[in-house]
């Protein structure tokens, strides 16, 4: 494992700014550490010399927000899918994706915030995001900003605090996948939320990146699948989705 030499536990989102801006030192986020410590532990982040710790920033929370529904950063995987209003939302979209996420041990350190940050290409629950329209907030030298999670592409500096949700009324979700076993990552997956004036499908195992059905897609070439029958699949899983929402 790689030796770390610094911690920081900062209460304030301008302290952990000013820790994460530092160039003295190599320092990055720490929220589950789902994704860090096994980087860690195999030495793929070499030159990371300590980590800022985020779980005093007040990051935790689900809750109201004027027009929708705001998810903190630092919001635990076991948690979305257990919440009232984010467990229930688009037929339990939210909750049947982020099971796909790893088992249980893993749901109770993972955050929603890390769950955007790292935007593994076979994230199902990224991909529900994506079909929820959600926007993402996040802060950096300049202040705060809000954008679509479709145009975001990550943070070279900064932090993600929250995901926001408009979700409207009476959202229904369909959710299709391919994968080696049920109990496998995908190797495409597709999902879809309807509603009044909503149609739309995210896709994942198909880019570098979970993706809107209408971007363009590059799928990888690996030991799953060919980009060939990634393509085919995801035409057909995004018709079962499509279906199994409009049901």
């Amino acid at each position: 494992m790689a030796i770390l030499t610094h911690y920081h536990r900062p209460t304030e989102m301008d302290e952990a700014l000013a820790l994460l801006a530092r160039t003295d030192v190599h320092l990055v986020p720490l929220a589950g550490g789902t994704a860090l410590i096994p980087a860690l532990e195999t030495r793929e982040l070499r030159e990371v010399e300590g980590v800022v710790d985020l779980s005093r920033l007040g990051l935790e929370a689900i809750q109201a927000d004027g027009d929708g529904i705001r998810i903190g950063a630092m919001v635990r995987l076991t948690d979305l899918m257990e919440h009232p209003t984010t467990g229930t939302l688009a037929d339990g979209l939210l909750r049947r994706t982020a099971a796909c996420e790893g088992p249980i041990n893993l749901r109770n350190m993972a955050t929603v915030g890390g769950t955007v940050v790292t935007a593994h290409p076979d994230s199902e629950l990224y991909a529900a995001f994506l079909a929820l329209d959600a926007q993402v907030h996040f802060r950096d030298a300049q202040g705060e900003h809000r954008i679509p999670l479709a145009a975001f592409q990550g943070l070279e500096q900064g932090l993600v605090i929250a995901l926001h949700l408009s979700p409207g009324q009476d959202l229904r979700g369909g959710h299709a996948r391919v994968a080696r076993t049920p109990r496998d990552r995908p190797i495409v997956a597709a999902v879809a939320v309807v509603g009044e004036g909503v149609e739309r499908v995210a896709l994942c195992g198909v880019a570098s990146r979970p993706v809107l059905a209408d971007a363009p897609l590059a799928p990888p070439d690996d030991c799953t699948g060919t980009p060939e029958y990634r393509q085919a699949m995801a035409q057909v899983l995004s018709r079962r989705a499509l279906a199994q929402a409009r049901s």
